[in-house]
């Protein structure tokens, strides 16, 4: 999710992009050479399992009996998403579980698809917008609008006449995603946080991806500034200690501007420049990962 976390359950808008560089398939236990990864997979999903089979609409709208069938005869999900990143890895499990075993009363569109897969993918993070699995089950760039209709699109990232580039920081921390969630959502609770992300952080976001979509650098720059330095000052716990010094230099420098990917916490970040060499300072220190 290039934009979006934690603003999207507030109503913003949103913007998912697929990241092909990574993979996920389903496997069997017996052909597989990575048996710790494999067997923890199994057992992961045996949880989920019965997580589904405590709601009634899962038992109806999926075929649960096949699910459990197959996971005592050694079905697991061999995936290089890496976990606890940002990077979808519980929306493409996710997506894959609606994938195999949805039945015929399972909805279908995309609008009904989306609180379906949400309530799912809660029980990996205790809450969820349901994006991030519709992205990884229609393999698309999806956008959420101000309306919260929700489209497949042409890919930004596809367009490098804009000069916006897009970079993966991989921090290699770890991170709770619920543990995240939890916290934000009682900042919710305090009207003085919602107040400045109603007024402030929404509009800048739903900005950003308008402007990103049209390829107004310029723009999309001044309200890119407005998400980092907000999530510097009011997203504590999400920001890792070890990156706020490189976060504050390029705000204060406007050479780029990061911002969280997914939860934040650890796993990667995002970072937004016009050229790649003011990143050098970062890439000295941590992995860069092109996104266009």
């Amino acid at each position: 999710m290039l934009f979006g976390e934690y603003s999207l359950i507030c109503n913003s808008m949103g913007l998912v992009v697929p990241f092909r560089s990574v993979s996920a398939k389903w496997d069997w236990m017996d052909q597989s050479e990575e048996v710790s990864f494999s067997l923890k997979s199994n057992t992961h999903l045996r949880d989920f399992h019965r997580f589904l089979e405590t709601k009634a609409d899962y038992c109806e709208m999926l075929d649960l009996s096949l699910m459990k069938q197959e996971l005592e005869t050694g079905l697991y999900f061999r995936s290089t998403i890496p976990q606890g990143y940002g990077a979808g890895s519980s929306g493409a499990l996710v997506a894959a579980v609606y994938q195999r075993y949805a039945t015929d009363n399972t909805p279908r569109s995309v609008d009904d698809l989306r609180p379906f897969l949400a309530g799912m993918e809660a029980f990996f993070h205790g809450n969820s917008s349901g994006i991030d699995p519709i992205s990884c089950y229609l393999g698309e760039t999806v956008l959420i609008d101000e309306n919260g209709n929700i489209r497949c699109i042409e890919n930004p990232l596809s367009d490098t006449n804009t000069g916006i580039q897009v970079y993966l920081i991989d921090t290699k921390l770890p991170r709770e995603t619920t543990k995240l969630m939890r916290h934000f959502e009682a900042q919710l609770h305090h009207y003085s946080f919602f107040k400045k992300l109603r007024d402030l952080f929404i509009p800048a976001v739903n900005q950003t991806i308008q402007h990103f979509r049209n390829g107004e650098s310029d723009l999309f720059f001044e309200a890119m500034k407005t998400i980092s330095t907000f999530e510097l000052n009011y997203f504590e716990p999400m920001v890792p200690d070890e990156m706020r010094s490189f976060w504050k230099q390029g705000a204060d420098s406007a050479n780029y501007f990061m911002k969280l990917c997914g939860s934040g916490g650890g796993g990667y970040l995002l970072v937004f420049t016009t050229d790649e060499t003011s990143l050098q300072n970062i890439a000295d220190n941590f992995e860069v990962i092109p996104l266009n």
